[in-house]
């Protein structure tokens, strides 16, 4: 089985997205910074990239072939877009269940 360009790609935006968060949390003051002896830093970063690496697994195939960017875009906005996905109530479930969307109105 072959690795698809647009896996790579995508795991390349989520590893870029990593990098600049970790220079971010260098440059911060001291008393804001995280504890990068902790695992659960590192687990975040790991959990990060695979979720960049599946997304571009699920959205692409290797019939289509799309510009280099949108892989890398769709890998740098992964766990963006799977949060608003998570987040967002189907407009069928909206439809056939009024409860859930008076529930979420009311939070």
């Amino acid at each position: 089985m072959e690795f698809p360009e647009s896996v790579g790609l995508c795991l390349l935006g989520g590893a870029t997205l990593q990098l600049l968060n970790l220079i971010d949390a260098l440059s911060a003051p001291p008393d804001r910074r995280p504890d990068f002896k902790s695992v659960a830093y590192y687990l975040v970063i790991v959990f990060n990239l695979a979720l960049s690496g599946i997304l571009g697994y699920v959205y692409f195939d290797d019939i289509q072939k799309l510009n280099k960017i949108v892989y890398f875009h769709v890998g740098l906005s992964a766990p963006l877009i799977l949060r608003s996905l998570a987040t967002t109530i189907p407009e069928i479930v909206r439809k056939s269940n009024p409860e859930i969307v008076q529930k979420s109105s009311d939070e």
